[in-house]
């Protein structure tokens, strides 16, 4: 078997990288205790002390009980749900399996409106709907897998005025026909799910999301929260920035879960990483994930674990719906325990709270999406392994991902010579339209078209682009260039900070808290770099003779 780094052009993994999925918090919490189960001792501390009772907390407490079945909230929900009730534009950074769902969802129940959600892929709109809707919570989705007739249903609902959320992509969102068919309906929240991808800067940046920020003026400008994983302090304010928060909350917890241990096994070679590979497939615990970078690697340690009589399921966006589907399903059954092999196209809609371990076969492109794939372990709050297989070869394959980034120049030149034409005809397009007349793929198009219009030389509405005035393809082109070669420089800084933390010597929880500003990190004692300590120190101390030791 080959490696990737061979010909990485004929590897390249999903063109769409996939976001975190949120799970929903009600499978992973304990019931709340019968009335009389509650401990006396606080309520009594409580009513010795006097004050007024805080309503708000009661009736958040009470909401949470009665209808998620939890009985307490986890670090940063709280804080965030009280900005949102009290109409504050917020934004939250919440780690994977934090709860980030549940701060719109209970809200959603005490605002008197309509709270529409935009999230970015039809599979995590598909999951949180079905589970809304199994909790008795009056909800509608919008997205392009619907037929024509359950497309009018849905809008027709909206109408009614009887729901209370609207799961909608944000193509669909910011589209004219959701606008106008919602015009009637009172908005009391808007939220922006997977906000990183509003960012240029951010590891998984998306085009449409740079349309949101008209969309809350379009709305009737209510509260807007903005939610994620993952955002460094140079993301958390380009999210404030685009999306147009206005003296806004924000929210930070820290990315990596006490429960989670990461490890970094160095391998000097391919065949000493599939070693390495199938020795922790068959003495970890199933269920789990194997992360790979393309298409190909994907495909050969599906055949490998065959082989080695491993079970297991592959996933990528070359599979047919049908397969990826059936693979999916096979994962999540509660009575299968296989390793899901998979490209980053895998984790949306995962709601698997008891994934044991997540491994990196080859290394991410960023700090952010290690930490994002990695958190879908051990959401059930018991341990999880978090292993990169490091092999410095594989990095050209994220090089030759970066080198194949942001629109060429002779793309740029492709899409602004293509609307010139159209604007000379005064004419608007659409991207979809300029982008197959262009040969350009629709992701560049887009991204070209809205950095144009960020830039004020191009303007947007419901019939298409146009350019705003006169402009030179040229000055274009070297516009966009040089925006393009900054976003490139950054994403070069995130792979080198993904190397730093594969070859560095500190613990790994301080590394990642590090790279995300947290606040002072301290040693987390379960990583592959603390843990060896700890034992050492634990012999020393167990051994130590009555005399100080001179070497301490």
């Amino acid at each position: 078997m080959t490696s990737d780094s061979s010909d990485p052009g004929e590897l390249r993994a999903d063109a769409e990288p996939m976001a975190a999925s949120e799970p929903a918090q009600t499978n992973e919490a304990t019931p709340a205790p019968a009335p009389s189960d509650r401990p006396r001792s606080r309520n009594r501390r409580r009513r010795r002390r006097g004050g007024v009772p805080d309503q708000r907390r009661a009736q958040m407490l009470d909401l949470l009980r009665r209808e998620f079945g939890l009985r307490h909230f986890r670090p940063g929900q709280e804080q965030t749900m009280r900005a949102v009730l009290d109409a504050r534009d917020t934004l939250a950074v919440l780690p994977t399996g934090g709860g980030k769902s549940l701060t719109y969802q209970l809200p959603s129940l005490l605002l008197p409106g309509l709270t529409v959600v935009v999230s970015p892929l039809i599979a995590l709109i598909r999951d949180q709907f079905e589970k809304l809707r199994a909790q008795g919570i009056e909800t509608v989705r919008l997205d392009s897998s619907l037929t024509g007739t359950q497309r009018e249903e849905a809008l027709t609902l909206l109408e009614e005025g009887e729901q209370k959320i609207v799961l909608i992509t944000p193509e669909g969102a910011t589209g004219s026909r959701f606008k106008q068919r919602l015009s009637d309906n009172s908005v009391s929240l808007l939220v922006v799910d997977e906000a990183h991808c509003v960012s240029e800067w951010g590891h998984d940046f998306r085009p449409s999301y740079l349309a949101l920020g008209a969309l809350a003026k379009d709305l009737g400008r209510p509260p807007v929260l903005a939610l994620t994983a993952t955002a460094p302090p140079l993301v958390r304010e380009e999210i404030v920035k685009r999306l147009g928060l206005r003296d806004a909350v924000i929210v930070v917890r820290p990315v990596a879960r006490p429960n989670l241990r990461f490890e970094v096994v160095d391998c000097d070679s391919e065949d000493m990483k599939r070693r390495e590979l199938i020795q922790h497939l068959r003495r970890l615990r199933r269920p789990g994930i194997v992360y790979c970078a393309t298409v190909k690697e994907v495909e050969d340690l599906g055949a490998l674990c065959k082989l080695a009589r491993i079970p297991a399921e592959i996933y990528h966006g070359r599979l047919t719906k049908s397969e990826r589907d059936h693979a999916h399903k096979r994962f999540m059954s509660s009575g299968k325990r296989i390793v899901m092999i998979a490209t980053s196209a895998f984790g949306l809609g995962v709601d698997k709270p008891d994934i044991r371990y997540v491994i990196h076969y080859q290394v991410p492109g960023s700090l952010e999406a290690y930490v994002q794939e990695a958190g879908r372990g051990g959401r059930d709050g018991l341990p999880a392994r978090c292993i990169l297989l490091y092999y410095p070869e594989d990095l050209a394959v994220q090089r030759h991902f970066l080198s194949d980034g942001p629109a060429s120049r002779s793309q740029i030149h492709k899409v602004v010579t293509g609307l010139s034409a159209w604007s000379a005809d005064n004419r608007p397009v659409d991207a979809a339209v300029l982008a197959m007349s262009t040969e350009v793929g629709v992701t560049r198009t887009k991204a070209v078209l809205e950095g144009l219009r960020e830039a004020g030389v191009v303007t947007h509405d419901d019939a298409g682009f146009m350019l705003a005035g006169e402009l030179r393809v040229q000055d274009a082109v070297k516009l966009l260039s040089r925006r393009n070669e900054e976003r490139r420089t950054t994403d070069r800084r995130r792979l080198d900070g993904m190397v730093n933390y594969a070859e560095g010597e500190e613990c790994h929880v301080m590394a990642i808290r590090r790279y995300f500003e947290d606040a002072e990190p301290t040693p987390c004692g379960v990583c592959d770099i603390c843990e060896p300590k700890l034992r050492r120190r634990r012999r020393r101390s167990k051994n130590r003779p009555s005399r100080p030791n001179s070497r301490e």
